[in-house]
């Protein structure tokens, strides 16, 4: 698969600018927090350059949600596990349940559907593509774990992972010092034929 060309990379980037602007409002009411996402690049990475990336020795939690219709394959959220437990912590705040791992796996899935699924529904106004998605799936483990069971989800399983790197930046998290910056990766897992008409979509927008 070529390289995204520059009116892809930017057309791609739009999209992901809506999607996180849709996120950023339901996300701080869920922590209590201001929140700001920035979607920093968005690119084509090889599996084996992710998993080179992120040694073994880091666990990582993935959130994967499965897309179907006119677009197929799987939504993948990627943290640091010490990351996604702030996250989830944030949003159980002090509640009896902050102690219960089911429900950080919970308030995980939900952070899944309002990030992947502000992405996902930004893509299909977009571009006028008719694309659903599964409940979120978390996978907890090395980077090889996670990518492998994003991939027994495709019937045809890509190359190459569409990337859309994420920055977020909540108010008051951890230590309360103001900001804290917490980096994730969003990343899209279309079979060939999907990625093939997601490009010539975005080629159409030009005539």
């Amino acid at each position: 698969m070529d390289m995204l060309n520059s009116f892809e990379t930017d057309a791609l980037k739009e999209i992901g600018s809506i999607g996180m602007g849709n996120a950023t409002t339901s996300l701080s009411k869920l922590v209590s927090r201001n929140v700001r996402l920035n979607l920093s690049d968005v690119g084509m990475l090889q599996h084996e350059k992710v998993s080179m990336l992120i040694p073994e020795s880091i666990t990582m939690a993935g959130v994967m949600l499965k897309i179907e219709g006119e677009l197929r394959g799987v939504a993948l959220l990627l943290f640091e596990f010490n990351n996604a437990v702030l996250l989830s912590s944030l949003m159980l705040g002090e509640s009896e349940q902050a102690n219960d791992p089911t429900m950080h796996e919970s308030a995980l899935a939900e952070l899944g559907n309002i990030l992947a699924g502000s992405y996902i529904g930004a893509l299909t106004s977009f571009l006028d593509m008719t694309v659903r998605h599964s409940t979120p799936e978390i996978v907890i483990g090395t980077i090889l774990n996670v990518l492998k069971r994003a991939s027994s989800l495709i019937e045809n399983e890509p190359d190459e992972l569409l990337n859309i790197e994420t920055m977020f930046m909540v108010h008051d998290a951890g230590d309360g010092k103001g900001l804290n910056t917490i980096y994730g990766d969003m990343f899209l897992l279309l079979d060939p034929a999907s990625l093939d008409k997601l490009r010539e979509s975005i080629g159409k927008m030009l005539s």
